[in-house]
Order: structure tokens, then sequence, then C-alpha cells
């Protein structure tokens, strides 16, 4: 979907048609009897499109290196996640914050390229992980924490600018459940899982819905990945759950844990995570549906 609605919240010299938004290069001022281009302050301008997971495309051209584009998202932790060009940095960047900035990745210079040619930049945000492609060559990637953020930009530059056919593909964010595969659990997979998590706006999956001829560790540790979060239930000691669990906080994965109250003490190692306890009963029913609504609600 091509992104035509956008507001200037900062700045008052760019120029905003159908999407397509233009600065001019800075005025020439004279100081110390020397002429400089004329110091501004960055423009800033917010779509009407809402964004979490899926693929951010763009072009660009401009007449100056001295030139940045950066999206900006909303995180988990409060901060801006940052990606794009960065005018400061003198590169490509995936970061956090803007005032006091802090790269999480940065590879290459904007003076590798030529200028007054359009060039094709692509932002890819799965999961926890986010990627920042220029003329279709992965520059950065990083592990990010975002959740669904107005698509905003932050720009700049000492030369003409343009930036235009901005589109935007959602891609559903994941929920991947890990759990024993018996009659009890796949009952509460089927009755309260999956429809809460659906209902959330979530695509659920777990383990025995792939259907590849992949080994299915790879699967699994692709679609902790991919996935927005993890919902884990650890009633039974089974390997195969906390072997997942322990891959997902390696990879600080948001990961919601569920646990029948007939279990009477939790390992060693998980007991200091938040829990979900239930009942199964109908009431319990009820009372964890509530609760799995709220925790789904906080991560998205």
């Amino acid at each position: 979907m091509e992104i035509k609605n956008f507001a200037l919240i900062q700045g008052q010299e760019a120029k905003i048609e159908k999407g397509h938004i233009k600065i001019s290069a800075p005025k020439k001022v004279r100081k110390a009897d020397k002429e400089t281009l004329e110091e501004r302050q960055p423009f800033e301008v917010r779509s009407d499109f809402m964004f979490s997971n899926g693929i951010i495309e763009f072009k660009f051209k401009t007449n100056s290196y001295s030139t940045g584009i950066l999206f900006l998202f909303n995180t988990s932790n409060e901060q801006l996640l940052v990606i794009g060009i960065s005018k400061s940095m003198d590169g490509f960047v995936i970061g956090e914050g803007l005032s006091k900035f802090t790269p999480l990745s940065k590879a290459g210079s904007l003076q590798n390229y030529d200028l007054n040619q359009e060039h094709l930049c692509k932002i890819e945000i799965r999961g926890s992980y986010a990627k920042f492609y220029i003329d279709n060559v992965l520059l950065c990637e990083s592990k990010v924490s975002i959740k669904e953020s107005i698509i905003s930009i932050r720009f700049n530059s000492l030369g003409e600018l343009e930036i235009y056919d901005i589109k935007a593909l959602s891609i559903k964010p994941k929920i991947f459940v890990v759990m024993q595969f018996t009659k009890e659990y796949n009952e509460l997979f089927e009755d309260v899982i999956k429809p809460i998590t659906e209902q959330a706006g979530f695509e659920c999956i777990r383990a025995d819905e792939f259907y590849t001829s992949t080994p299915i560790i790879k699967d699994i540790i692709e679609s902790i990945q991919d996935s927005t979060a993890i919902i884990a239930e650890i009633t039974p000691d089974n390997p195969n759950v906390f072997y997942e669990i322990g891959y997902s906080h390696a990879i600080n994965k948001p990961t919601i844990l569920l646990c029948d109250r007939k279990r009477e003490k939790l390992p060693f190692d998980i007991s200091s995570f938040r829990t979900l306890f239930y009942e199964n009963t109908i009431a319990g029913k009820n009372k964890v549906e509530e609760s799995l609504k709220k925790y789904l609600q906080n991560i998205k």
C-alpha cells in the first residue's frame, strides 16, 4: 500500500504532495566574510499508517552526501527505534533514541552511492528482528522490540532531497505457542490460547502445524525469531518446551508462561518469571482468557 497522507510536524520548508516529500537546499548566509549554508533544524513528517510488523519501502534522491532519512518507531522499552540513513553518523543505522542515540547496527556511508540518482530503501521488521536494505543489499540488522505505531520520518540535507514512493506492507504479527502435544493441552490451545490470540490480532502457530521438509528444530528457531512473543505451557516437565523457553529468553523474546495450579512447584530457573496460573474449570478458563488478553494488549 502506498502511503500518501503525511503531516509536517517539524520544520517549515518541506513540500508534501500525495506522499512525495521534497526540500530544497538551505540558503547561503554570510559569516565572517564567508558564505556558508544556513544551519536548520531537522524536518519531521507523520503519516496516517499504523505499523508494527512487515515491510516498508521508499525511494530517495539527493545532491548532497550530508543527508539523513530516519524512520521512527515506538518500542516496548519506551525508546524510539530509528532505522535509515544517519546524517550525523554518516552511515546506515538501526538504533535507539534521537537526542541520545545508541547504535545497534551501523554500516557503510551514503558517500558510496551516486548523487542525483534514485535509490531504493527497504525496512523489514519481523518479530524481534529488523533489517535495512539499500538497492536490495542488506546493510544493517538487529534485534528490536517494536510496538504498533504511526510511521514517522525525520530527515534533513545540506542539498536538495526528495523522498517518494513510500509503501508499507503489514504482516500479521505472530505468537508462537510451545506446549506438550497431548489431549489435555490440545484443548487448552484450541479453546483458549488460539481464539484469544487471534482476537487480539495475532497469527497463532505451534510446532505441530509445520509441514516442511526442513528439520523441525530449524522451523522452531525461525518461528521464535519471527514471532512477537511466545506463549509456553509449563505444567508438565517437557524438555522440548523448556529448551524453547530458554532460547526465547536468550534472544530477549517476550514470553508468557501458563501453568495449571495443580503443579506444586516451578523449576528454579523460571520460578522468578511472571506466570499465569489457571484452573482447569470453566471459571478458571474465563480467568486465564482475561489475563491473556491483557498480556497480549501490552506487547502489541
